[in-house]
């Protein structure tokens, strides 16, 4: 890469909430991200990854957005500018049904309701300027956080549906109305 030339997104949503900004994911969030693909808080959704796979899964973050026009947004702390996890839909085959994703990335940014104010703005904006009508979540079954948050959001498990990316979980079905 050209020292000092650094592509980034443009024109994304900007979603704010009382604590958090949720923005495009930008080269600064990397080290971020690569520390929490490398640690035991990747249980739920695959594992820890070596730096290379953790390189191509942030790089999806950016491909995402021009492939499919939509995708994942960093939640940023208001107060500290620190990048705390990553929040958005996926589609990754044509025609599936978009998948509605949240992470926090730290042990220190759980328990204050940080992941569930991130995942509702998000459901907000998917739902609303996005134009999405229906949804799911893929949550491994030992993940009570995230399975709060779907609950939180109006999630309803689909009993006849299987999760295809985690072996043992639920798939949560979410539409326009979140409680």
């Amino acid at each position: 890469m050209i020292q000092g030339l650094r592509p980034q997104l443009i024109g994304l949503p900007v979603l704010e909430t009382e604590r958090l900004i949720l923005r495009a994911p930008i080269v600064s969030d990397w080290h971020a991200f690569r520390d929490y693909r490398a640690s035991a808080r990747t249980a739920f959704t695959g594992g820890a990854k070596e730096e290379h796979e953790a390189a191509e899964q942030f790089a999806s973050f950016f491909g995402h957005w021009v492939l499919r026009g939509f995708g994942r947004l960093i939640a940023e702390d208001r107060a500290t500018g620190a990048p705390l996890g990553h929040f958005g839909p996926m589609q990754w085959q044509d025609g599936a049904q978009v998948e509605m994703t949240w992470s926090l990335w730290t042990a220190a940014a759980e328990g204050r309701g940080i992941a569930t104010e991130a995942a509702r703005a998000l459901h907000e904006w998917a739902f609303g300027p996005l134009g999405l009508t229906s949804a799911r979540a893929e949550i491994h079954a030992d993940n009570a956080a995230s399975h709060a948050i779907a609950r939180r959001l109006g999630g309803q498990i689909s009993p006849d549906i299987q999760p295809r990316w985690v072996a043992q979980g639920a798939v949560y079905l979410f539409t326009g109305t979140a409680p």
